[in-house]
């Protein structure tokens, strides 16, 4: 996710990407008969870790499941089942593109849910998009407060209002705009994980 100023994932990011690594092993092994799921457990347990430890996710590791997702639905379906992870992975580099070329997640991040649509196909990519935009929105505001000093600021504006209404001054209101350059970046694999686990949990949600 390219809430990146600095180097380093911050510290939410890296429980939050622990959190993912462990859910992915949790549901591989809940759900080690059914295929689909072992391979897309792997998957994110090994992005979500290089995402939070590296930030980023590699080629390779998109390109296995793209392969793997190809491979799986053309077993269960032939012809149709391979336009179906082709469909699915034009659709998740799709639903990204736009936030990309807004410098708002990252190309690996396209590439990530290009691959997991590869796997489940669109129809479902959709109820993954859903839930993954509900988690990376909740995962945003966590790492904005995280770092934004919000108890201070919020001291600061009642200080300056009271100092406005004793003085009669609409002037003495100041706010501090200084930025801050720490790092707000946070593994954004961790929210297409999460939202994949949550369609496996809760189902459609469109």
């Amino acid at each position: 996710m390219a809430l990146s100023v600095g180097k380093y994932t911050s510290a939410p990011g890296f429980f939050t990407g622990a959190a993912a690594i462990v859910a992915s092993n949790y549901f591989l092994i809940q759900f080690r008969g059914e295929i689909d799921v072992v391979v897309a457990s792997i998957y994110f347990t090994l992005v979500c870790a290089t995402d939070t430890l590296k930030n980023k996710i590699p080629n390779i590791l998109n390109a296995g499941l793209i392969l793997a997702g190809v491979c799986f639905n053309g077993w269960q379906n032939g012809l149709s089942g391979v336009f179906t992870s082709v469909t699915g992975l034009v659709l998740g580099i799709g639903l990204l593109l736009l936030f990309y070329l807004m410098g708002g997640v990252g190309a690996g991040d396209v590439k990530a849910l290009g691959a997991v649509g590869a796997l489940v196909g669109p129809t479902d990519l959709l109820h993954i998009f859903v839930y993954m935009g509900f988690f990376g929105g909740g995962l945003a505001i966590l790492h904005y407060l995280f770092y934004s000093d919000v108890k201070s600021k919020l001291k600061q504006a009642w200080v300056s209002v009271q100092a406005s209404v004793l003085t009669r001054d609409p002037a003495a209101i100041r706010l501090s705009h200084k930025s801050e350059k720490t790092s707000l970046r946070f593994p954004y694999a961790t929210a297409i994980a999460f939202g994949y686990y949550a369609f496996l949990v809760w189902g459609e949600v469109i």
